[in-house]
Order: C-alpha cells, then sequence, then structure tokens
C-alpha cells in the first residue's frame, strides 16, 4: 500500500484521503515467470510505477 504519494493522474493523495492500492501484474515468457509491482490510485484507478516496459506504457513511477 503507497501512503503520502500523489496519484500523477489526479493529484489525489494517499495519506489523508484514502490508500492507493498495490498492484501485481503477472507475465509468462518462455525463460520463466516474472510479477512486476506498481500502484493504482484509489480515486481514478490510474496505474503508475512498474518497472516492466510491457506494464509501464510511459508511466511515472511512484
Amino acid at each position: 500500500v503507497e501512503t503520502g504519494k500523489k496519484c500523477p493522474n489526479c493529484g489525489a493523495e494517499g495519506k489523508y484521503h484514502g490508500e492507493h492500492e498495490a498492484v501485481v501484474k503477472n507475465y509468462k515468457y518462455s525463460w520463466g515467470k516474472v510479477a512486476d509491482v506498481g500502484c493504482r490510485c484509489w480515486n481514478c484507478g490510474y496505474e503508475w510505477g512498474f518497472e516492466l516496459p510491457e506494464s509501464r506504457s510511459g508511466k511515472a513511477n511512484c
């Protein structure tokens, strides 16, 4: 759970108005499986902070 961080999309803060959710995206490759963790805004549902290019789509780190 991300606390005290602002959503890059709507600016909602996690600390006082609600908590941003942790999001896990799983990917399966020929060489194995990978889990990527990021954030989802409690207010608008925007997702950010992922490491893999498949998850990121140009979104900012949380």
